[in-house]
C-alpha cells in the first residue's frame, strides 16, 4: 500500500496481511522493493519496511541475533541476505516463498546463473533496445530528477529516454567537489546540453553526521548502508519535494550490468567457453588491462583470488553456479552486492529512487553476454558504449577515467571524528564486543584522508544507529 502526502509518495508500510492457510510470496527479481515475513498469532504479515505503526504485529520472539550481526560486520560493507533479527524470513530476489502454520519454504523462480546457462537457447539480447525499452517504461509519464554524474552510466539512462520524457525532468543533478578528481561537470555537461537543458551543479562542502541523522532510516530491516552519504540523500529528497518530480532516476548498477571490474578472470571465461578455440588478442587484452603478463603465475594468482572473493559469500543466488565462468560469476556476485543500492534511504523519502540498470530486463541482458563480449577482454563496458555510441557525448565514450571522491569523504568523516568516537566506542556495538581490533587508533585524521577507512566508519555508525533503534523496540515490546 502506497499512500501520498501532498501529492507525493511517503515511505510508509506496505503491508500484507492474510490469514490463510498458505501463503505464497514472490519477489520480483530486481530486488527493488525488500519483502520481509512473519508470523504473529496465526497471521502472516509481508512487509518492506518496519515503522513503529508495525510494532504492534512484530513476532513475540523477535530479538537481536548476535551471530548474524558479527557476520554482517565482518562482510566488509558486502551485501548479506540474511538479517541479523530473528524471528524475521526475508524473501530474496525473484524466490518464491510458500508459508504454512509449520513450515517456510524457499525457491528461486529467477536466478542469474540459470539466466547465464540457457542464453544460448534464447539467443543473446539487443543492449540498446532492451536498455530504452526498461528505462522509458520505469520512467513512464511522470516527473523526475535525474542525477547525470558524468559517467557513463548516467549518460545512458539520459540517452534511452524520449524526448517526451527528457521535457518532464524537473533537474538534471550534478554534484561537485573543489577536488579536481572529484568534478565531472565537464563530462556531465554535454549529456544534457545536448539535448538542450541545463545541469543543476551542486557543490558539496562536507558530510553531516549526529546521532539524529542516522537514526532517520533505522526502522529498516537491515542496517540503512545506503545511507553512507546522508547530505546527499537528503539534498536528493529535497529537490524530488520541491521541484514536484515523482522521485529521482541514476545510473546505479551499470557498473556491474555492462562489466566494468578489470579482471584478468576474463581470460578464464573465453577459456572456459571456447576451449581450443580461445582468441590469442582476447587473452592478451585482458592481460593488458589489469597490468599482467600471461605467464603461469598470473592465472594462478587470478584463481586463488577469485576462491577467496566467493568464499563464504552466502546468498541464494550464488548456491549454484555450476557452469558459470569466474568473471561471469563475479559479475553475478556484484549484482548481488548491488542489492545494497535498492536498500532504504532517506532519498526515498519523497518519492523512490528508481535504479533502471537493476532492473530485471538489463540485468538479464547483462548476464546473457559474456563477460568477453561485454568488454572485449580489455576495455570496461565496451558493448554498452558501441550501442549508445551514437546517443552519448564523445568525451564519454572515450573516457577510461571515473571520478575519485576519496579525499573529499576522508576528510569530511575526518570532520566528525569527535562525534564518531563517542557514538561507536561508547555504543551498542563497543559493549557487545563487535567493533573490529584497533578500531580507535584507526580513528584519526591521518589514517582517513591518507588511508582511506571512511566508508567502514560511516558503515559502523550507520549499523550502530540501526541496533539501537532495535534494540530500544525490543525492550519496549517486552515491556
Amino acid at each position: 500500500m502506497l499512500k501520498r502526502k501532498n501529492g507525493q509518495p511517503t515511505d510508509l508500510v506496505f503491508g500484507l496481511v492474510q490469514r490463510e492457510l498458505l501463503n505464497a510470496i514472490l519477489r520480483d527479481p530486481s530486488g527493488a522493493v525488500e519483502a520481509v515475513t512473519w508470523r504473529k498469532d496465526g497471521v502472516s504479515v509481508i512487509a518492506p519496511n518496519a515503522p513503529p505503526a508495525l510494532d504492534c504485529l512484530m513476532p513475540d520472539d523477535f530479538a537481536i541475533d548476535w551471530g548474524s550481526m558479527k557476520d554482517l560486520l565482518g562482510r566488509g560493507g558486502a551485501y548479506r541476505h540474511e538479517l541479523a533479527l530473528s524471528g524475521f524470513t526475508p524473501v530474496a530476489s525473484g524466490a518464491l516463498l510458500n508459508i504454512s502454520p509449520s513450515s517456510v519454504r524457499s525457491r528461486q523462480i529467477w536466478c542469474p546463473s540459470e539466466v547465464y546457462r540457457t542464453a544460448r537457447e534464447r539467443g543473446r539480447a539487443d543492449f540498446r533496445e532492451v536498455v530504452d525499452r526498461t528505462v522509458q517504461a520505469l520512467a513512464g509519464e511522470r516527473n523526475w530528477v535525474v542525477e547525470v554524474s558524468g559517467g557513463l552510466d548516467s549518460a545512458i539512462v539520459a540517452g534511452a529516454l524520449t524526448d517526451h520524457q527528457r521535457a518532464r525532468v524537473t533537474q538534471w543533478v550534478n554534484y561537485f567537489v573543489d577536488d579536481p578528481e572529484g568534478d565531472e561537470r565537464g563530462f556531465a555537461r554535454p549529456v544534457v546540453e545536448r539535448h538542450g537543458y541545463r545541469l543543476t551543479e551542486v557543490k558539496r562542502e562536507g558530510l553531516t553526521l549526529s546521532a539524529t541523522r542516522l537514526a532517520k532510516t533505522a526502522n529498516s530491516f537491515r542496517p540503512p548502508v545506503n545511507d553512507l552519504d546522508t547530505d546527499y540523500n537528503e539534498d536528493i529528497a529535497t529537490r524530488v519535494e520541491s521541484s514536484g518530480a515523482w522521485g529521482s532516476l541514476t545510473g546505479q548498477g551499470g557498473d556491474v550490468v555492462f562489466f566494468q571490474m578489470p579482471t584478468f578472470l576474463i581470460a578464464f571465461d573465453e577459456v572456459r567457453e571456447r576451449g581450443l578455440r580461445a582468441r590469442a588478442e582476447v587473452l592478451h587484452a585482458a592481460a593488458r588491462w589489469t597490468g599482467q603478463s600471461l605467464w603461469p603465475k598470473t592465472w594462478l594468482k587470478a584463481r586463488r583470488a577469485h576462491h577467496m572473493l566467493m568464499r563464504e559469500r552466502k546468498h541464494p543466488w550464488l548456491d549454484d553456479l555450476k557452469g558459470v565462468p569466474p568473471a561471469k560469476a563475479m559479475q553475478i556476485l556484484g549484482l548481488v552486492n548491488g542489492q545494497a543500492y535498492q536498500g532504504s534511504a532517506v532519498r526515498s523519502r519523497h518519492g523512490p529512487c528508481v535504479n533502471p540498470l537493476l532492473s530485471q530486463p538489463v540485468m538479464e541482458a547483462g548476464l546473457a553476454w559474456s563477460s568477453v563480449n561485454l568488454t572485449w577482454g580489455g576495455r570496461d563496458r565496451y558493448a554498452a558504449r558501441v550501442a549508445y555510441a551514437d546517443a552519448i557525448p564523445p568525451s564519454i565514450f572515450d573516457r577510461r577515467s571515473k571520478g575519485e571522491l576519496g579525499a573529499f569523504y576522508g576528510e569530511a568523516v575526518a570532520r566528525n571524528l569527535g562525534f564518531l568516537r563517542t557514538y561507536l566506542l561508547e555504543g551498542e556495538l563497543a559493549g557487545a564486543g563487535l567493533l573490529p581490533q584497533g578500531l580507535a587508533e584507526d580513528m584519526t585524521r591521518e589514517a582517513l584522508v591518507w588511508r582511506g577507512g571512511f566508508s567502514r566508519l560511516v558503515t559502523l555508525a550507520l549499523t550502530e544507529a540501526w541496533l539501537r533503534r532495535w534494540q530500544a523496540r525490543i525492550a519496549a515490546s517486552r515491556i
